[in-house]
Parts: C-alpha cells; structure tokens; sequence
C-alpha cells in the first residue's frame, strides 16, 4: 500500500501555527483575567472617589441633607448614588438595606458604603455594565491581535517555505538528471540537515557507476578475448574437408557477430569513438548493402529516393554499425522483403513483413527459426541517443518499420 502524500512545508507551518495559537489562546486568557481584575479595581476606585467626594461636599454645605437617589452621567440606572439621612426615611433602592462600611456585592450590584457626620453615601455600579465594559475592551483587543495573527500566518508560511527550498532544489536536481548521468550530486549550499542525503545519494550513484564500469569492462574484455578463439577455430573449420563443418562455420560466424556485437556495446556505453561526422548516409547504405545481401535470407530492395548523397551529422562508423544492426535484425527475424526507402525529406524507413498475428513491438518480428537475443536493437538505441537521432517503430498488420531521422550536416 502506498502512503499518502504530505508536504514538509504545510505540516510544519501548521505544526508551528498551532502551538503559536494555543500560546497565543493563553495569552489572550490571562490578559482577559487581567483586564477583568484591573478594570474592577479601576471602578471600585471610581466609586470611592465619587463617594468622598460627596462626603467632603456634604460637609462642607450648611444647609440640610436631603435623602435621594443620583444617577451618575446616565439615568439608565447602571450607576447610581443614593444619600441617606440617619434621621429621614430611607429612599428606595435596588438592593436590600446595608450595615456596616465598605464596599458589599448583591445580586446585579458592587456597592460602596460610606458614613459622613451629616449623611450615609452609597455608591453603586450594575454589575452587567461592568461586564459590558469588560467586554468592550476585550473585543477591542481582540479586533488588534487578528490582523497580527494574519501576519504571523503569513510570516511562518514564507518562512517555512523558504526554509525548505533547498529540499525543492535538491528534488529538482534529482529529477533533472539525465538516465546516464551517474556524477555526485553537489551539496553546497545545502543545510547540515539535507548534506547526508545529497551525500548518501552520491555515494549510492557512485557504487552504480563502479558496478556498471565493471560491466563493461567484464563484456569488453570478454568480447576480446573470444575473437581470437573463435578465429581459429572457424579457420581449423575451413580447411577441414569433413562436409559437417559447414553448420559449424556458419553457428562460429553468428557466435563471432554477437560477440561483435557484444564489444561493439560495450565501447558506445564507453562512448569510444563517436564522432560528429558528417557522413554520407546513400553511399554507407550502399556498402552495407552490398555487404549484408549475398549472405540475407530475404531480399533487401532499397529506394534511395533519387538521392545521389545525403550528408548527416554522424560519426561514419557509429553510422555504420547503426544501420548495419537494423538490416541484419530485419534479415535475421523478418519473414519475407526487407525494404530499405529513403524519403525525400531524409527520413530512412527499414520495413519487414510479419506473417504471425502477434507483433512484438519491441524488436523486427521474429523468424521461427531465429536465435537472435537482441543485442542488435540495444545497440541501436544507444547509438541514436549518443547521434541524437530520432527512432520511431511503427507495428501494423503488414509488419514492423523503423523510421530514422538524422541531423543534417553543417
């Protein structure tokens, strides 16, 4: 089961911005407990200036005390100031009779109660318009810290992007590279954090690279030291007359062409000897022709499309053992004409016949009868990467074809 796909970059934004929120919900907590306290004090301390200075104002005045109830700035009754005269009728009030000094909560009221020598002041706030001033400045407060919020959301997604470009950059290296392209993966400018993934994957590709040179040099070397048995053999062969040794020449000759096959791939994954060209693609044609057809076992019809010369940008014997891969696995697994046409736009096109239902698309469609192991079309696609030519396989009813296109000669 694959897992789910996630980004580094979310995650930890998010990560952070939780514990950011939560300390942030804290904070807004404590200051709302804090507010709430500071602006109690604040109000009992209005109440008792307000009170001692009707004390002092009562003092001060000759006249009589008259017993009432004074709204304070409003009349909506949230706050109120009620004078009592020790010797007159108590007036009404929203909360029961106070003894004592000091300041007293009943239900809807914080009162503060204070004696003068002609009067009692009782001072009074509703306790739902203390908390609707607390609300007030809570949700002020709260209106401030959102925009910071955004900016701190913003803040952290930048910066956490930021912080993991240097995994993009590395993942776009990566992915950029060509299948062939077994070089160390630089790791400056990566953070101490990513340096041991860029340098385990360059030691990975390093240990590739030594597996394949080992490859190739074992092929290469094994391919060289087999031409010189196998030449001997085949001319021990020729100058036998036992009439059985002309199976056996012919099995020696396609041994000895694999194995040049065999070197033949091992130097193109070396790249030894490509050039650049130009080369003449009608006359190499002509030769490997001339060469191929005495021993094919198909006909080989060619149609150099009024084509004295084309000149392609190719190395003459990369071009050579290119097309002569093609018309020998078209001769050696194809099942009828090999048909060899050169268009007039330069696209070369090599065709066999298919008599079977079943199309391999990946190879000429195979004789019966035929033992080829498809070194041929390695080679061939190989060769064309390293010419930067273009090979496009076309699989019908009538058979397989292989168009190639080269780069014209400067």
């Amino acid at each position: 089961m694959t897992a789910g796909r996630w980004s580094l970059s979310r995650r930890l934004t998010w990560r952070v911005m939780g514990l950011v929120a939560v300390a942030w919900l804290a904070t807004i907590a404590f200051t709302l407990v804090s507010l709430n306290h500071e602006m109690n004090e604040m109000f009992d301390e209005e109440l008792q200036a307000l009170v001692e200075t009707t004390i002092l104002s009562l003092d001060a005045t000759q006249g009589g005390v008259i017993a009432r109830n004074v709204g304070v700035q409003t009349n909506d009754g949230e706050r109120i100031l009620r004078i009592i005269d020790p010797n007159a009728a108590l007036p009404p009030a929203p909360w029961p009779p106070l003894t004592g000094e000091g300041f007293f909560d009943q239900p809807g009221w914080r009162i503060l109660r204070r004696s003068g020598e002609r009067a009692v002041i009782e001072a009074a706030h509703a306790t739902a318009w203390r908390h609707e001033e607390v609300f007030e400045a809570a949700s002020t407060l709260l209106l401030l810290i959102l925009p910071l919020m955004a900016l701190l959301l913003w803040g952290l997604r930048h910066t956490t992007r930021t912080a993991t470009a240097p995994v993009t950059r590395l993942a776009r290296a990566v992915a950029q590279r060509r299948p062939d392209d077994l070089s160390p993966v630089p790791a400056d400018g990566l953070p101490d954090e990513l340096r041991p993934l860029a340098e385990a994957f360059s030691a990975y590709v390093l240990r590739i690279e030594a597996l394949r040179q080992s490859e190739r040099d074992f092929v290469a070397n094994a391919a060289h030291e087999l031409r010189t048995p196998l030449a001997a053999i085949r001319g021990r062969l020729e100058i036998s007359a036992d009439p059985d040794t002309k199976p056996a020449i012919a099995m020696i000759d396609a041994l000895t062409r694999r194995v040049e096959r065999l070197l033949q791939l091992a130097r193109l994954e070396g790249e030894v000897g490509i050039g650049g060209g130009p080369s003449d693609l009608v006359r190499i044609l002509g030769l490997l022709i001339a060469e191929i057809r005495p021993r094919s076992p198909h006909p080989i019809h060619f149609d150099d499309g009024d084509h004295e010369s084309l000149m392609v940008a190719a190395d003459p014997d990369a071009l050579a053992i290119l097309l002569r891969n093609l018309i020998e696995n078209a001769t050696e697994h194809g099942t009828g004409t090999v048909r060899i046409m050169l268009a007039a736009d330069g696209c070369l096109t090599i065709a066999n016949p298919a008599t079977v239902a079943t199309i391999d698309d990946t190879r000429f469609q195979r004789r019966p009868d035929s033992a080829g192991m498809g070194l041929g079309l390695s080679i061939v696609e190989n060769l064309a990467k390293a010419m930067q030519a273009t090979v496009t396989r076309r699989v019908d009813a009538k058979g397989v074809a292989v168009d190639l296109r080269f780069a014209p000669a400067p």
